[in-house]
């Protein structure tokens, strides 16, 4: 099954390189065929004394492979911004996870900050609902956690609620360096 998956992946990413090198020639080939038109222009001009006769070398080859030189380089361009573009999406959402996930700790933590102590972090202490317990027959001791996470949960969390939960086992929670959520306050059974 490993065997398949990295076979498909090989030639996925293989796939990815023909078509990344398939535009960046289509550009290349539209700029080329740009200025052979504006080189057959210079040269049929530059053949004819008479401006009547000039003028239609320029209207055909000159507009027509300026058109195509500026057509390729767009081509180029969009393709390298496409480039870039597909790079930077998982950075950017593991950067957002670790927002969201940050943010999280602050609203717990002013959440459970006794009134008149001190406001570390936050300015004013936010108020939010009191957490329902999530129902005894559904809590079997079993643990989740949301890919990518740095928190495990009780099955009935509400911070779960929409998310892709798996189930961890005790052992992947220390691997992974996973703490418990103060909001639904699981615990391990070995």
């Amino acid at each position: 099954m490993d065997e398949q998956s990295a076979g498909a992946t090989g030639s996925r990413s293989t796939s990815r390189l023909v078509v990344d090198v398939v535009r960046a020639l289509r550009g290349w080939v539209v700029i080329a065929a740009g200025g052979v038109l504006l080189l057959s222009c210079y040269l049929g001009v530059s053949a004819e004394s008479d401006p009547g006769l000039q003028l239609p070398y320029l209207a055909s080859g000159g507009l027509t492979g300026l058109a195509l030189v500026l057509i390729g380089c767009a081509l180029l361009i969009a393709d390298r911004i496409e480039a870039t573009r597909g790079g930077g999406a998982s950075a950017a959402q593991a950067r957002l996870a670790e927002q969201v996930d940050d943010l999280h700790a602050l609203v717990v933590a002013a959440a459970n900050a006794t009134p008149g102590a001190p406001a570390t972090a936050v300015a004013a202490p936010v108020a939010l609902p009191a957490p329902t317990p999530a129902p005894a027959a559904a809590d079997d001791g079993s643990v989740y956690a949301v890919s990518g996470g740095r928190t495990f949960h009780r099955p009935g969390c509400e911070l779960l609620a929409g998310k892709s939960a798996q189930r961890v086992e005790p052992s992947q929670v220390s691997a992974r360096g996973l703490s418990p959520c103060s909001v639904c306050a699981p615990i391990l059974v070995a």
